[in-house]
């Protein structure tokens, strides 16, 4: 029995997210991409812009043969500096854009996923009046096939 899609899904997701940078194309450098979510305010400036991943509820469609239809959501938890809110509203939109663009170049995620959406964008550029730091969390819904016998 191979690795689980699901564990190969989350391990392209890691090496996709890492791949943003100017160099690649990208308006943004991802400084730090981790597997778990972070407040912006568990976190240095020097560690921003972050993306955190992480795995939440899955919907199992069983199927026949064994094979059980599984949707992921996966929750981006995505952090930026700016001194101003105009700077992290633009900031925000453009680690949006390059998040899409990277997601979207194999959306079957190495050929273990059926397809791969962005289904929820909430951002927050902070308070005109203050230094704060812009969030922004994003829904990612990937469908996959997996097996009953644990693959």
């Amino acid at each position: 029995m191979g690795t689980p899609a699901r564990k190969d899904i989350l391990d392209n997701i890691e090496t996709v997210l890492n791949t943003i940078t100017t160099g690649n194309g990208y308006k943004t450098t991802v400084t730090t991409v981790e597997p778990v979510a972070k407040g912006w305010g568990d976190m240095g400036a020097g560690l921003k812009p972050f993306i955190g991943f992480s795995p939440g509820s899955e919907r199992f469609e069983y199927q026949p043969c064994g094979s059980i239809r599984v949707v992921l959501g996966i929750a981006l938890t995505c952090h930026i500096s700016g001194s101003t809110q105009g700077a992290r509203s633009s900031a925000l939109n453009d680690l949006l854009d390059d998040i899409i663009k990277a997601l979207s170049l194999d959306t079957s995620r190495g050929g273990k996923a059926i397809s791969t959406t962005i289904s929820q964008v909430e951002t927050d550029e902070g308070s005109p009046d203050s230094n704060y730091e812009g969030s922004m969390l994003i829904r990612v819904d990937v469908a996959y096939i997996r097996t009953t016998s644990g693959s």
